[in-house]
């Protein structure tokens, strides 16, 4: 898909399921780059009646096609949810390379929902995502 790897990570605090969706090149190009793909994510996932600070909310971690890629300045991500503050959609872009490494385990997004029962962390690899438990932490 020029870009795009067509893959997202599903994450569900509440029961622990991690899931891949694939998605095809018609959502790719409809919803362009991190932010566009992200905004369709939460429009799909989210309640419009939402808590922002509740298990229905989802944060959504994305990255475009330039992502990873040899041009200058494309080493950004984007993550989106609720806004606490306002009740409504809010989005913000990000550098460094948490973006690129996203994009090189192949999930062009990572959809987290639920609440866990305890502190857990997720590591995530080319083969998916895992949760561990973080109680120690």
């Amino acid at each position: 898909m020029y870009g795009n790897s067509g893959c997202i990570l599903k994450v569900d605090l509440s029961t622990g399921e991690i899931t891949k969706e694939l998605y095809d090149e018609s959502v790719a190009r409809m919803f362009l780059g991190g932010n566009g793909l992200a905004a369709k994510l939460m429009h799909d996932s989210v309640p419009f009646t939402a808590d922002p600070l509740g298990p229905e909310n989802a944060i959504v971690f994305s990255v475009g096609p330039l992502t990873d890629t040899p041009l200058w300045g494309t080493s950004r991500g984007h993550v989106a949810s609720i806004s606490p503050l306002t009740g409504i959609f809010a989005d913000s872009n990000y550098g460094g390379q948490f973006g690129t490494a996203q994009k090189r385990a192949g999930f062009d997004a990572i959809v987290i929902t639920g609440i866990s029962s305890n502190p857990v962390y997720l590591s995530i690899t080319e083969a998916g995502g895992q949760l561990h438990d973080a109680s120690h932490l």
